[in-house]
């Protein structure tokens, strides 16, 4: 199987989702337990080998400089304030490998990585994204015909809609998919799809973004009880 050593990891919004915590952090620096969740997202690469991490920084870069300023395998390169993600991308180009993983800096998912690279190259496509069923944020209400109310779903898993969870792998071809002043949802993937290049690797198991308060006192709240679910396997 051929390796992928290079692990873009995109870190530079501001959080307004979560002002509560992003007055003073950015986002993929708040904590989960005793450390900010863009290190439990490198320990999640970390379970499958050795990997160079390049983190596209922009809100409070120096914040990020200055935890990951004693890591040999963490590069942290300003990439603007407001860049768009595609711009980020650009702004760093000239350190790409052949190929390489981008992924959020806030989403924890304990997805495969040896199985996600495997699945890259067994087709000649330039990109592969990873997609889920998420669980449903609200509870669901069935009823008849009659509009009698039959039964409560809490929160259930969705089976038939997917959602891109990150943890994407290119070929350095995608460069010329990338536009400066756009994110990478806004035209580079949809260019890809246009182009029949991407393929979706599908992950079965745990994910949880950081998007909202509400997200970060859930994972907190894992971890004090002792579960990292993003780090466990089967």
């Amino acid at each position: 199987m051929s390796k992928i050593n290079q692990v873009i990891l995109l870190a530079g919004g501001k959080g307004t989702r979560m002002r509560e915590l992003t007055e003073s952090l950015p986002k993929p620096m708040v904590p989960i337990g005793d450390k900010p969740v863009l290190h439990h997202l490198i320990d999640i690469f970390t379970k499958f080998g050795e990997f160079e991490f390049i983190v596209c920084s922009g809100y409070m870069t120096e914040k990020i400089e200055n935890y990951f300023q004693n890591f040999k395998n963490v590069k942290v390169i300003d990439t603007g304030l407001d860049t768009p993600t595609a711009g980020r991308i650009l702004h760093i180009s000239e350190h790409l490998d052949e190929n390489f993983i981008i992924t959020y800096g806030d989403g924890l998912a304990n997805v495969r990585i040896d199985e996600l690279i495997k699945f890259h190259f067994s087709h000649e496509n330039i990109g592969t994204l990873t997609s889920t069923n998420p669980t449903s944020k609200f509870g669901l209400v069935e009823f008849d015909k009659e509009f009698k109310v039959t039964q409560f779903i809490e929160k259930p898993k969705l089976t038939n809609d997917f959602v891109n969870i990150g943890f994407m792998v290119f070929n350095k071809k995608f460069e010329k998919y990338l536009k400066p002043d756009a994110a990478l949802e806004e035209y580079s993937l949809i260019k890809l799809c246009e182009d029949s290049e991407l393929r979706t690797f599908i992950h079965n198991y745990y994910f949880e973004p950081m998007d909202t308060y509400r997200e970060y006192l859930n994972l907190n709240n894992l971890y004090e009880s002792g579960k990292t679910p993003w780090l466990e396997y089967e």
